[in-house]
């Protein structure tokens, strides 16, 4: 790229964040689509080295534009931070140029980012849609400042504090920050770029974990900085349409089994030993325990889209301000995204129930895990704006209650289950089918009890919950009244890495799928009136980070379940009964797809792509077995505006 194209992009970069947001959209006249770009916000240079990947490095190398925001400087507490903060900066140079497999050539620059405060660019010479921003502000271990500033910060509006600069910096001199200036920098930059997905750290950190650090149980910048890239988050004014917000957990994931594949390990460490040749403290086995391990704190899951009784099949996304809905008509047509507005923050996972119901019913958590959401359709095809709030199991921190798995019993009403805030597990019902009243929580025990817990409907009011730990799976059979029994299940050798699937396959048995620390081997067991099969199934990982999807019957065609998931490259593979091999259906998505079993027995899979809009790739059921037609966009028209109907 000529040096003249480069100052023409940064004229343009400064150009946005001087005049700031644009203004509204006027709804006659549609914006073309967005086109797909990611950002990373982290604190410091090596955080979305570490605990993004293999996601970073593969979106780098499918060609997609990717910023990483950097927070602070990295400076930490040695004798020479200007030099220190400096390698570090260039070792994340050096990461990305390997990761996108260019040279190490960058083009180093300012943009403003409000008050007259600037930011330093650097856009990689070879490929000018990657770029690295660096704000410089303290680092948590800074004496010169204070030890904690951007902790302070969150807290103090009152506080200021200067940037560390670093060796050869393009911003040569320091600059005051308040709290006020640092989100409204970051909001500056989300306008300028416009990403379609936002990568952001975990600043709901287990606390059964990293206990070293006192009173986060992750490292204080993380969760200040996360929480207040939220902030920039909801100020943030998109010009196409609401972005899509990924979290990733951080050093606790040293603490769990890891599901990544040698390959996808393999990418992270390459990455981070690219960044490590310049940072004279990234030392020591403690990295690979990062390295080598990656999860999301709140995935999707894949119940996020379904078809309802009346042939309408509806998806939702959590997005940065607001719930994006998608309806595909009985006659196949997709329309939306509509963005509903939302009573308060909520986290990603969202359930839809609408197999074999009127009316569909939507579940939700509000952010700080308190409160649990209904939304009822009405019988007109109004979605309420007024959601029905059905308390979390009482806690003294909420935020660590996990995410809420649903289901409908066979007497119709909804069940919820969730890991409580002991690491346990809660299990609420309603009282009678659309009563909207509920039963109290009934604490089911356990230990040691990971996010992601699953349920499904058995005969007779009962009910199946299932939930892993570091050790073991562990399932109760929960009946209409009474004590509900438990057990371990036996998956083999291996220890689970994640959260249990469950499904209701046509034969009416109960599958269970299980990722494992075993490269992310997928382990199955079935169970039966009689007990669980002997002997569990086991498939080939897929590699990637989260947990598959698993496709229940429709009224005709398959009688096994369809497994779904995602490898490194965000690619799907699908494989059509226990142990079969993985196809490879083509195409990539954000997180993992939902299935949609179709009355004739074909799949349709629906996901999001990184631009941030619906596809869809629909599976015939053929001599062969499933054959997918492709991925392909589920609306062609813009966006519109958010609606009550479908």
């Amino acid at each position: 790229m000529s040096r003249k194209i480069a100052f023409g992009i940064a004229a343009v970069l400064a150009l946005l964040a001087t005049c700031g947001a644009p203004p509204p959209r006027d709804p006659a006249r549609p914006e073309p689509p967005p086109q797909a770009h990611h950002a990373q916000v982290t604190a410091h240079p090596d955080d979305d080295l570490l605990f993004m990947n293999p996601d970073l490095a593969e979106g780098l190398r499918s060609g997609r534009p990717t910023t990483g925001i950097y927070l602070t400087a990295g400076e930490a507490a040695v004798p020479d931070q200007a030099g220190y903060s400096a390698a570090r900066q260039e070792g994340t140079r050096a990461a990305y140029a390997q990761m996108v497999r260019k040279p190490n050539e960058w083009l180093r620059g300012t943009m403003p980012v409000g008050h007259g405060r600037l930011a330093e660019v650097d856009t990689l010479r070879a490929d000018p849609d990657v770029r690295l921003v660096f704000l410089n502000l303290p680092e948590d271990a800074n004496p010169q400042q204070g030890r904690h500033a951007l902790s302070r910060l969150r807290h103090d509006p009152a506080l200021t504090v200067t940037t560390t600069v670093p060796a050869g910096a393009a911003v040569p001199h320091p600059q005051l920050f308040d709290r006020r200036a640092v989100v409204e920098s970051i909001t500056a930059l989300l306008d300028a770029f416009q990403p379609t997905v936002v990568r952001l750290q975990d600043d709901q950190p287990d606390r059964r974990y990293q206990s070293n650090w006192v009173g986060a149980h992750n490292h204080p910048d993380h969760v200040a900085g996360a929480a207040l890239a939220k902030e920039a988050l909801a100020a943030h004014r998109p010009r196409a349409f609401s972005p899509m917000v990924l979290t990733y957990r951080d050093y606790n994931v040293a603490d769990t089994p890891s599901a990544l594949s040698d390959e996808d390990k393999g990418t992270t460490r390459e990455a981070f030993a690219a960044y490590a040749v310049h940072d004279v403290l990234a030392k020591g086995g403690i990295y690979r325990s990062w390295s080598d391990n990656s999860a999301y704190r709140w995935p999707r899951g894949g119940r996020w889209a379904a078809r309802s009784e009346d042939g309408v099949v509806r998806a939702f996304s959590v997005r940065a301000h607001g719930l994006a809905r998608w309806t595909r008509t009985p006659q196949g047509v997709w329309n939306g995204p509509e963005l509903m507005p939302l009573p308060e923050p909520l986290r990603p996972h969202v359930t839809l129930l609408g197999e074999g119901r009127e009316q569909p019913v939507l579940v939700a958590q509000s952010e700080d895990g308190a409160r649990i959401l209904v939304l009822r359709q009405e019988r007109s095809g109004i979605w309420p704006r007024r959601w029905e709030v059905v308390d979390a199991p009482g806690a003294a921190d909420p935020v660590q209650n996990g995410l809420p798995a649903t289901t409908v019993d066979s007497d119709g009403r909804i069940v919820l289950a969730v890991k409580n805030a002991a690491g346990g597990v809660s299990i609420r019902r309603e009282l009678s089918p659309a009563s909207q009243r509920w039963q109290p929580w009934s604490d089911l025990g356990g230990t040691d009890v990971q996010d992601g817990v699953s349920i499904v409907p058995g005969g007779g009011g009962v009910v199946h919950v299932f939930a892993t730990t570091r050790e073991q799976v562990l399932h109760w059979e929960v009946p209409r009244t009474g004590d509900a029994r438990a057990e371990a299940v036996p998956i083999g050798p291996a220890r689970p890495a994640g959260a249990p699937v469950t499904e209701r396959a046509r034969d009416g048995l109960i599958r269970l799928l299980v990722r494992t620390d075993r490269g992310g081997e997928l382990v199955e067991r079935t169970l039966t009136p009689q007990g669980w099969r002997d002997g569990p199934v086991t498939s080939p990982g897929t590699g990637g980070i989260g947990d598959p999807v698993a496709a229940g019957p429709g009224p005709h065609g398959v009688a096994e379940l369809v497994r779904v998931a995602r490898d490194g490259a965000g690619n799907v593979h699908v494989a059509d009964r226990a142990g079969a091999g993985w196809v490879d259906v083509g195409g990539s998505v954000t997180d993992h797809p939902a299935a949609i079993v179709e009355p004739n027995g074909d799949i349709t899979l629906v996901g999001l792509g990184f631009d941030g809009g619906l596809v869809v790739n629909t599976g015939a059921q053929g001599p062969g077995g499933l054959r997918f037609a492709g991925w392909r966009p589920g609306v062609v028209a813009p966006p519109v505006s958010a609606a009550g109907t479908d």
